[in-house]
């Protein structure tokens, strides 16, 4: 029965808190209505840092036990650990150097700039590595119309994206040839057609996600 009654008290938590969240947004010539709404998305962000804190301490915790018991891949939960203490360290002491403080930071800005920005570079440019490789494979295991596809879509957009010499300029002055542009115009118009579709579909999802919270009829805390 108490199990019961919780999850009925919890429905109707739920479904009140969206409800007038929801209102806050479409109703604003209600004043008392609009701080109940701020209050509500203030507990939920306060609640989201503690969870993202929580989430920090439990990755730190099970790389550290997996260092310490030297399972395969410590190396890598090794360096977690130390970027992570690094990390915490950089912004205790950067108030105190006059490098700032809070997440601009000027110590923030510069890990940003030259270590994870860096890598990311570093992991972006091995991509292209990767799909010509992935390619290959597809066309040698198993050759079909939407392995070949693939194939000339990544060399098309391997073909755009790379630096080209300055000797082949258009007549223009703008950079690359006339067959660059069209292989651009090409890559560009599927690229953000699907990517505006893929959008629209965690749009209608979250939406369809949302009215159902709010109909009682999922309930994932319960």
């Amino acid at each position: 029965m108490r199990i019961r009654i919780f999850n009925l008290l919890a429905t109707v938590i739920a479904v009140s808190a969206g409800l007038i969240t929801l209102l806050g947004y479409f109703v604003r010539a209600n004043p008392a209505l609009l701080n109940t709404r701020v209050l509500l998305l203030s507990i939920v962000s306060l609640l989201a840092a503690w969870a993202v804190l929580a989430g920090a301490l439990n990755l730190m915790l099970v790389h550290g036990k997996k260092f310490l018991n030297q399972t395969p891949g410590w190396v890598y939960s090794l360096f977690v650990v130390l970027g992570f203490v690094a990390v915490v360290l950089v912004n205790v002491i950067a108030p105190f150097i006059g490098w700032g403080q809070g997440a601009a930071s000027a110590a923030n800005a510069w890990l940003l700039t030259y270590l994870i920005g860096a890598g990311a570079a570093t992991v972006a440019g091995l991509v292209a590595f990767f799909l010509v490789f992935a390619g290959y494979r597809l066309l040698r295991t198993r050759p079909t119309f939407t392995s070949v596809i693939f194939v000339l879509t990544v060399l098309a957009v391997l073909v755009v994206m790379a630096p080209w010499p300055t000797l082949l300029e258009s007549a223009t002055g703008e950079s690359g040839l006339l067959a660059r542009s069209v292989l651009r115009l090409l890559t560009l118009w599927p690229a953000s057609a699907g990517a505006r579709g893929l959008l629209i579909g965690v749009a209608l999802g979250a939406i369809a996600t949302g009215l159902r919270v709010l109909l009682a009829l999922d309930r994932p805390y319960g």
